[in-house]
Order: C-alpha cells, then sequence, then structure tokens
C-alpha cells in the first residue's frame, strides 16, 4: 500500500517537477528590447576625456527599425572607453548558454574590435574582450557563449563563477589609444536558450 502510494505521489508530483524546470529555460531567445531597451533602460558611461551619449532612434535600425545609437568622440593621446547597457528587465538568463547581438558600426579605421560585458546584481562584472568584430557597411548578428565570460581585473566576484540567475545587466563598448569620432548602432540584445 506504502509504495502505491509513493508511486501516485511520484506521478503527481512529476508534472510540477517539469513544469518548474521548463520555467527556468526560456523556449525562445529573449530580446532586452529590440534596440528600444524595453522595459529595461539604455544607459552609457565613459571616461571623461571620452564624451559618449546614448539614443534610441526609431529608424536607425535594420529596415528603419528601432536601434539604440551610442555616439562618442575619442580624444588623442589617452586611453578612451565606453560602454552602452542595457538592463535585462524581467527577462532572466538562468537557463540560457549565450548573449546574441545585432549591430552596425561607424568607426574611424583602426579601431579594435567591441568588449561585451554581463554584469550581476552584485555589481561583478565579466566580458569577453574584442569579441565583436567591426561592421561598417551592415548590421551583422553575433553570438557570444556565457562559457567565454571571464572576470576581468577592475572587477571583481567573491564566488569567482558567473551566476546566470544573477546577471541583470548586458554591455558593449570600446576601449582604445585611438582617436576619433564613432558610432555603434545596436539593433537588438538577445539572452540565448540552447538550441538557438
Amino acid at each position: 500500500m506504502r509504495s502505491l502510494g509513493t508511486a501516485l505521489a511520484l506521478c503527481l508530483a512529476w508534472p510540477l517537477t517539469a513544469s518548474a524546470q521548463t520555467a527556468e529555460r526560456p523556449a525562445i531567445p529573449l530580446t532586452l528590447g529590440a534596440g528600444t531597451g524595453g522595459e529595461g533602460a539604455w544607459t552609457c558611461s565613459g571616461a571623461a576625456h571620452s564624451p559618449t551619449t546614448l539614443k534610441v532612434d526609431e529608424t536607425a535600425g535594420p529596415e528603419a527599425t528601432p536601434a539604440a545609437v551610442l555616439e562618442f568622440t575619442f580624444s588623442p593621446g589617452k586611453y578612451n572607453y565606453n560602454w552602452a547597457e542595457v538592463a535585462c528587465g524581467s527577462a532572466r538568463a538562468t537557463g540560457c548558454v549565450a548573449v546574441r547581438l545585432t549591430y552596425r558600426t561607424e568607426l574611424p579605421d583602426g579601431f579594435p574590435a567591441l568588449n561585451l560585458m554581463v554584469r550581476e546584481s552584485t555589481g561583478a562584472g565579466y566580458w569577453v574582450p574584442d569579441c565583436l568584430p567591426p561592421s561598417p557597411t551592415r548590421f551583422r548578428t553575433e553570438t557570444v557563449a556565457f562559457t567565454r565570460f571571464t572576470v576581468p581585473s577592475w572587477s571583481k566576484d567573491d564566488n569567482g563563477k558567473l551566476d546566470l540567475e544573477l546577471v541583470d545587466h548586458v554591455a558593449l563598448g570600446l576601449a582604445t589609444g585611438s582617436s576619433g569620432p564613432g558610432r555603434i548602432l545596436i539593433a537588438d540584445v538577445e539572452l540565448v536558450p540552447p538550441g538557438w
């Protein structure tokens, strides 16, 4: 009798467990606003000598769709850097395996590839430097696996590992000694589950 009751309890509990596991892994990529920032908000930052602004342009994306536009002027003889950052809002990276970005660049000759960073709610940053190649002629989509992200020397994380359930921001930007004006147009940022 006890084994029948146990079997019945397991049969009833299985759909609940399966449903909870499914809820943790999104079925499709989660967009963070397709250029607008959605419920998350875009912000930008950079060195004081690297003037940087960010705005959402309703027609700057592919086929006249919205895009976040990071515009900057890097100073000669200085180490310049900037970040365009979007909050994840209610989208969660739990169960995802990568970040996917669609972007186009307008950069001076000789500028490096873009850096990609995710930030945890603890403040810890994880990045993949120079992983997004410049793309001056068309919007380009790149997918970067979470396994590639590491803690840079200028950040720290007490447990030393990227906790996907704590990821609350995604950022991209530049760091270089080169100078000049430029723009990065960001049409979409997605959190990507397996198989996508």
